[in-house]
């Protein structure tokens, strides 16, 4: 029964080592450059506004491209912080706070198009992938204020903000969401049954 998480910790951990290799030579220069990580955290939490803005007033495919950028700043903070050996407490906090204020604010924008739209079951499901994908990050954070380290599941943060952001790009935001509640809903519920089996007498 424990074979499939160990497989996805295997998956999650050369996905986030092949982009660890790739955004390497980027992480140096702006550690030379002594660009600091909360200030990386902070501009993408305003690239993520912004794009809510772009979705939010129908400019979805251009939204998508902004997202991404948000996620590239979101993936070179931490990076930078160890590189650059100025990793803090707060850093920490500054960013998880943050990352769920983005994501908050990207589902708003995407609900408020729908409902702007007249599309209300699209709009619905948008509220589905914003809840559980808050509820990946909470979980997570709930297993590790019990000591659990709850690192599973199919689709993390990283993931979710690629998807969406291809499919926004692709012109098929519908599907992307589609895709987001679901993966975000599976990985819910594999880090429920996970801090479940870890916690067991």
């Amino acid at each position: 029964m424990s074979l499939p998480h160990r497989e996805s910790g295997r998956r999650s951990y050369a996905y986030k080592e092949a982009l660890r290799q790739l955004l390497n030579p980027l992480v140096r220069v702006l550690s030379r450059l002594r660009v600091r990580p909360n200030t990386l955290t902070v501009t993408g939490w305003a690239l993520s506004v912004c794009a809510a803005f772009l979705f939010g007033t129908g400019h979805v495919r251009l939204a998508g491209a902004v997202m991404l950028l948000g996620g590239l700043f979101d993936a070179l903070d931490g990076a930078v912080a160890r590189e650059s050996n100025r990793m803090s407490s707060f850093g920490a906090f500054l960013d998880s706070t943050l990352d769920r204020l983005s994501e908050a604010a990207i589902f708003a924008g995407i609900i408020f198009l729908y409902a702007a739209l007249d599309r209300p079951y699209v709009a619905l499901l948008a509220a589905v992938a914003m809840t559980f994908s808050l509820l990946t990050s909470y979980t997570r954070a709930r297993a590790e204020g019990l000591g659990v380290e709850c690192r599973v599941g199919v689709l993390e943060r990283a993931g979710r903000v690629v998807l969406l952001s291809a499919f926004s790009l692709l012109g098929f935001l519908g599907p992307g969401l589609a895709l987001v509640a679901a993966g975000a809903l599976v990985t819910t519920l594999q880090r429920i049954l996970h801090v479940r089996r870890a916690t067991r007498g």
